[in-house]
């Protein structure tokens, strides 16, 4: 039956209703990010079918239209009491600054409900209304049914706005404890810590924030005045214990992995000014000049193609050397001081490592680098533990030894014109040496010896990654016939979502191997941004932002392109990467954006970006969590493998 208001709305928008066109392919036109036709069969179709005006509401609340969104939900309630499609409702309003109406829905869904996602919207809700303790009481009520980012975040910003730190870094601890990527926590907790006085705290966390926002002037303040609260004395102190740890460290000798094994170049260190080492084995550098075993010593350039080596503690030169200098130990490892891996990440650390093999010192520019030569078995050694958890099940150990090591022959010279093969951070595999071997992990990488994934006889190239937040896509680093694009389940159901479904998927857990992860928030994860915190990432004002704009999706709603509207500018922002670290560094580019604006007389600007995501990682290929799953659930390495990568075999290259 065509209704008054159906009929008015053809009068409105004469579109003739595309009979060709189903709602299954209004979904594929929307994967593709062709909204302008979307928009048009919706319309058209919401003639015969209500659904149709949920969809454009969905829509519109994407493309931030919130009054037309507005609109679409209300006349979909006419006929429908759906309680999910109310809550949508609700937080529609709550966006276009019409917190009110928004609580007066929300506090009707309550009496029903137990959805944490409703108490989330309340708190923001009088957040907006600037009724903060009851914002409090229902960020506790949400957090009660489930533990989540926005109401642990936004309880510590307010706690940390009324001066009560303690309560502050409570949940800022426990934010971090939930989700370690949340980078501007660290800022938030490291001020807490410094009202408090608690100088040694507020250097442990303002330090790692420094290292996020180094161009933060108001942080940069901060961390010289807790080092001038903490004094000169306590750094020398710092300083004196890890000399006295590293002195006495002590590494017995390892069993060396025999058989044609092929040898691969790691880089450990990577254009550094000095490099300090600890050998366990005396080592003669030329006719007699010996480094002592048990010794730290230190590597610095010494002019072109030269390097001297020195006593680290006296500082006393012992040799001029040329590069490349070459130290081997047999079967004595090596402690290789300070470390850095994870740049610019939120598990950026600076560590000692040991490690097995020879190494080689090389450099240019005044900058060496230290390589690591190691068979490629006993270089796996190093990466397992550094990409999974060594207390994982075994097929799931397994499966990522066989991936590690197909990647490995795949990859092989992949930082050829530096001087080595792979490089011990993320960009190839995360390589952390004879310090976190561990009996299992070892085990692991002894069973599968030799074994890599092949398609149509060649390796392929293994894209693994910690959570695909339950789909799978093919698409990022182009199409290969191993890879999949479907749902994260043994059913081969390939996801195309429509504006409704995205909505959902991205603010409900639906089950998927990935989804029985111990640590939800690598599957569902959420950032929320006030003016304070854009200011402090972004370096200028929320209020100055005016859309967000997706040109491009991928698959599994990953966003390949979008479009920033600040003032009178716009700028595009494509990649994976990218996207991610425009944003503060997002878990994935799986993610719905909403942005709050504050309306009122001459008043129209941001007040809040909400980022709604899935995943963890790319999502191409292996996910490891899902993979822990299976193998949790009885599956073998084998059979994993093959869910993960298809068309595939295993073969034994050595």
């Amino acid at each position: 039956m065509v209704t008054f208001f159906s009929l008015a709305f053809l009068l409105l928008f004469p579109f003739i209703v595309n009979s060709s066109i189903s709602f299954e392919d209004a979904k594929t036109l929307y994967s593709q990010g062709e909204y302008g036709e979307v928009q048009k069969f919706y319309q058209g179709a919401s003639v015969y079918n209500k659904k149709a005006f949920l969809e454009l509401a969905c829509l519109h609340k994407e493309r931030k239209q919130y009054e037309k969104s507005i609109f679409y939900l209300k006349e979909y309630l006419k006929n429908d009491n759906d309680e999910d499609v109310r809550l949508l409702l609700s937080e529609v309003l709550y966006l276009d600054g019409n917190s009110r109406e928004a609580l007066t829905v929300l506090n009707r869904l309550v009496k029903r409900s137990k959805n944490h996602i409703i108490y989330v919207y309340i708190g923001l809700a009088y957040e907006d209304l600037g009724k903060y303790p009851l914002a409090l009481k229902a960020y506790k009520k949400s957090l009660e049914y489930r533990t989540n980012t926005i109401a642990l975040y936004r309880s510590g910003k307010i706690y940390l706005g009324m001066k009560d730190y303690d309560e502050a870094i409570k949940f800022f601890e426990k934010l971090i404890k939930l989700d370690a990527s949340m980078r501007i926590a660290y800022y938030h907790l490291g001020a807490a810590y410094l009202n408090k006085k608690d100088f040694i705290k507020a250097y442990k966390y303002l330090s790692r924030a420094i290292k996020f926002y180094p161009k933060d002037k108001e942080l940069k303040s901060a961390l010289l005045s807790v080092k001038k609260s903490l004094g000169e004395d306590y750094f020398l102190k710092q300083k004196a214990k890890s000399l006295t740890k590293r002195k006495e460290i002590k590494l017995s000798a390892y069993k060396k992995v025999q058989g044609n094994i092929p040898v691969v170049r790691v880089g450990v260190l990577r254009k550094v000014k000095s490099i300090s080492f600890k050998c366990f084995a005396d080592i003669k550098l030329k006719e007699n000049v010996f480094l002592k075993k048990e010794r730290l010593y230190r590597v610095e350039p010494a002019g072109k193609n030269q390097v001297y080596v020195s006593d680290y503690e006296s500082k006393k030169k012992i040799a001029a050397l040329n590069m490349p200098l070459i130290l081997s130990s047999s079967n004595k490892p090596f402690y290789i001081i300070e470390v850095t891996y994870g740049s610019d990440q939120f598990w950026h650390k600076s560590i000692d490592m040991a490690l097995r093999g020879n190494l080689e010192i090389i450099g240019s520019g005044g900058l060496l680098t230290l390589v690591n030569i190691i068979n490629l078995e006993e270089y796996l050694y190093g990466v397992l533990p550094g990409e999974i958890y060594p207390s994982a099940q075994t097929d799931a150990l397994k499966s990522q030894a066989v991936a590690a090591r197909t990647i490995a022959i795949k990859n092989m010279g992949r930082h050829k014109k530096e001087g080595f093969d792979f490089c011990s951070d993320v960009h190839c595999q995360v390589y952390r040496g004879l310090s976190k071997e561990s009996e299992r992990t070892n085990k692991a990488v002894d069973s599968t010896r030799g074994e890599i994934i092949v398609f149509d006889n060649r390796p392929v190239e293994t894209f693994y990654h910690s959570n695909c937040g339950g789909c799978l896509r093919d698409d990022l680093f182009d199409k290969r016939k191993y890879l999949n694009n479907k749902l994260d389940r043994i059913e081969d159901n390939y996801p195309v979502f429509s504006p409704w479904e995205a909505e959902n998927w991205f603010k409900s857990s639906p089950s998927s191997f990935s989804s029985q992860t111990k640590r939800i928030s690598n599957y569902r994860w959420q950032r929320i941004y006030d003016d304070d915190d854009f200011m402090i990432i972004f370096g200028w004002p929320l209020k100055d932002f005016r859309d967000i704009t997706i040109i491009k999706k991928g698959e599994c709603e990953h966003i390949d392109i979008l479009q920033i509207e600040r003032g009178n500018v716009k700028e595009k922002v494509s990649g994976d990467l990218k996207i991610r670290r425009y944003f503060d560094n997002l878990r994935s580019s799986a993610f719905k954006t909403e942005i709050k604006y504050r309306r009122g007389k001459g008043i129209n600007s941001a007040e809040r970006i909400i980022i709604w995501g899935a995943g963890f990682g790319h999502g191409v290929g292996l996910s490891q969590e899902g993979m822990e799953a299976m193998a949790k659930g009885g599956f073998g390495y084998r059979e994993i493998l093959r869910h993960y990568y298809k068309n595939i075999d295993i073969k034994d290259i050595y």
